[in-house]
């Protein structure tokens, strides 16, 4: 059985530092991810500094989608979610499953 693909429409694009300020939050979010599946002890001396740099960097994760949302004047809806294309500076709404 094929999967069916998410439907993606471009709807704007960034500035390449805007790009720049997402990139790092997205990769950095990546990263305490990965670090705190492979350290998932709360024992371990750094588990609530992990959990608490989480925190802080999904929030302004988020609120860099809210303000280049408002900024740009993207349309969104609760079945959908935005990407960008960090080659291109190009943002997507695609339509979740």
């Amino acid at each position: 059985m094929a999967e069916k693909k998410n439907k993606k429409n471009a709807i704007g694009k960034v500035t390449e530092s805007e790009k720049e300020e997402i990139k790092f939050l997205f990769e950095r979010k990546n990263g305490l991810n990965e670090l705190f599946k492979s350290l998932n002890d709360p024992s371990h001396p750094l588990y609530d500094r992990i959990v608490q740099d989480m925190g802080v960097t999904s929030t302004k994760f988020q609120k860099w989608w809210d303000e280049m949302s408002v900024k740009y004047k993207w349309k969104g809806t609760k079945e959908h979610h935005w990407e960008i294309n960090f080659e291109t500076c190009e943002i997507y709404i695609i339509k979740d499953k």
